[in-house]
């Protein structure tokens, strides 16, 4: 549901993001008949303001929708919830870890900011909490931490991936095994973005293929 910048659209519909139904359903009717096309003929500006009003009222009037927007608003602004954390502990790490792989099966990964997911778990993984991790030697809570940094980043872009890598072998430390694990992690994700940015030119490749084959068949 996000782009590189995800849209307000609370403020796009003048409404609290606590808005009853009721009060989501009155500010857009208002601001529908104010910018409708019909209202403001050949209006662009009140054009694409209509439009904006249509795409922000079928997201937070449907609740599941809404549900997804607010948990997707939610994590473009983790930073200030684990910068305000006070008391870190590795059990709270891997809480928070957990509790961000669980967001991330509920969110449509294509069209959400790679960037601000990264920048959280660089936030979970920043030298202070490596720091708490590695002083307590928390092995068992240390491999949880991978495997749920690694559920929650299996659809982030190849390209944030090698240096996350990189902080959680530190937390493998001398588990071989784990550190494979994250080393066949990142192989199938660098497999798997390559095949997101070439998949394009297949198609385009096979389509012009099948558009030859028809030609010479019609020829026939």
């Amino acid at each position: 549901m996000a782009s590189s910048r995800l849209k307000d659209y609370y403020q796009t519909l003048g409404v609290s993001p606590a808005a009853t139904a009721d009060e989501i359903k009155k500010a857009y009717r208002a601001l529908a008949f104010k910018y409708h096309p019909d209202q403001n003929p050949e209006n662009a500006f009140a054009e694409a303001q209509f439009k904006e009003l249509q795409e922000a009222y079928s997201v937070i009037s449907d609740k599941k929708k809404r549900r997804e927007y607010d948990e997707e608003r939610w994590l473009s602004g983790m930073s200030t919830r684990a910068k305000d954390r006070r008391e870190i502990s590795p059990q709270w790490i891997l809480h928070e870890c957990k509790k961000l792989s669980k967001h991330m099966m509920h969110i449509d990964t294509y069209r959400m900011s790679h960037r601000s997911l990264s920048e959280y778990i660089f936030l979970l993984l920043s030298d202070a909490h490596m720091a708490v991790l590695q002083k307590q030697e928390t092995n068992e809570i240390n491999e949880e931490i991978i495997k749920e940094v690694l559920i929650a980043t299996r659809n982030l872009q190849y390209q944030y991936m090698p240096e996350i890598a990189q902080r959680l072998k530190i937390l493998a430390a001398a588990n071989t095994d784990v550190t494979a694990f994250i080393d066949l992690s990142i192989r199938e994700r660098r497999k798997a973005d390559s095949w997101d940015k070439y998949m394009p030119l297949f198609v385009v490749i096979i389509t012009i293929l099948l558009c030859a084959v028809m030609y010479v068949y019609a020829k026939k």
